[in-house]
């Protein structure tokens, strides 16, 4: 369906390590059960006649906003540096310290400039008319896996077509020859050391003369790996394994498809990023540390609730709808669940 899929280099995967703290913990098998609880972690999207749907990270309603949130933040900064650096650099030539310190503050103005606009501008496509989601979608009749993607050539953000709704592109995989790993990323914020949990599908060519592994064809990250941890990894491999394998259910008994449906207004927003709107009661059931912790910490929560809120509303109203490949709408059929 993509013919525009670049093929990686080869690469050899890497030694399974379970203590790792970067790298593969496991490499799962179709045949052995990872764990006694499958669990789909809510993120089902919707569910099929003999498929499911799983959203990108980005194309979670809780997650809309986040991306403009960090915009809006980065270029508050940007701005109060250029409106106080005309009178800041007027004060310190008319105390006399000279044109050195008019350097040093230009030169700190562009450096920041020039390390923050790269980030302004990812943060942005984020959330300003970007596609509605961009989903991973298991078909056990035909025993695939589908990756769909905006326009490798970026088309679908020049011009006119930045308003219209998007044809998105797809890859196939045969999902007898992916391979599901557990990974983790070491990642610290300065005063902390934590992992990062990752789902990944490992998608490989056939091996050439003299090769003992394929080609990397592609990486796909499965669910958000900000919600992921440990002990989930295992039973969200575990639910796609048995969904594809041994006919389980499109989600497991008990649980439901992604808990934050589209939000409507600006107060549903509020509700699907933070305690502080109509689902209160709701996230004090499902998520009553978050709640204690966010009425604790009031002065600052509050302001970031409405800042996230505004900005996730904004991100849907300008959420460009996609349009899948005919051939995937073909094999998976109409929708059976899925959340609004």
């Amino acid at each position: 369906m993509a013919p525009e899929v670049v093929l990686s280099a080869h690469t050899q995967p890497a030694t399974p390590h379970r203590d790792a703290m970067h790298g593969v913990l496991t490499r799962f098998s179709r045949n052995r059960r990872a764990s006694d609880t499958p669990s789909a972690s809510g993120l089902v999207w919707a569910v099929y006649p003999d498929a499911i749907q799983l959203n990108d990270a980005a194309g979670s309603p809780q997650m809309r906003g986040a991306g403009l949130m960090v915009f809006v933040c980065i270029a508050s900064v940007l701005v109060w540096i250029a409106t106080r650096l005309p009178s800041t650099i007027a004060l310190e030539i008319e105390l006399g310290i000279g044109i050195g310190t008019v350097a040093v503050y230009g030169f700190l103005f562009l450096f920041l400039w020039y390390f923050a606009r790269p980030w302004l501008v990812t943060a942005w496509k984020l959330d300003m008319f970007a596609a509605e989601s961009q989903p991973t979608i298991f078909d056990r009749k035909h025993r695939k896996v589908y990756q769909l993607f905006t326009p490798l050539d970026g088309s679908a953000d020049r011009g006119v077509n930045r308003f219209k709704p998007i044809q998105l592109q797809g890859a196939e995989y045969d999902w007898d020859r992916l391979t599901a790993e557990h990974r983790v990323e070491l990642v610290t914020s300065g005063q902390t050391v934590s992992r990062i949990h990752r789902l990944v599908l490992v998608a490989r060519d056939d091996p050439q003369p003299g090769e003992k592994h394929g080609r990397l064809l592609e990486e796909i990250n499965v669910g958000n790996s900000m919600g992921l941890g440990e002990n989930s990894v295992p039973m969200l491999w575990e639910h796609l394994r048995r969904f594809m394998e041994e006919r389980g259910p499109g989600v497991p008994q008990g649980e439901a498809l992604q808990a934050f449906a589209r939000p409507k207004n600006l107060w549903q927003s509020l509700g699907v990023v933070g305690p502080f709107g109509p689902r209160f009661k709701d996230w004090r059931r499902d998520s009553r540390f978050v709640v204690i912790v966010a009425l604790i910490c009031l002065p600052i929560t509050l302001p970031m609730n409405l800042l996230w809120g505004v900005c996730n509303w904004i991100s849907h109203l300008t959420m460009r709808k996609t349009v899948w490949p005919q051939v995937v709408h073909e094999r998976v059929g109409e929708a059976l669940h899925q959340a609004q």
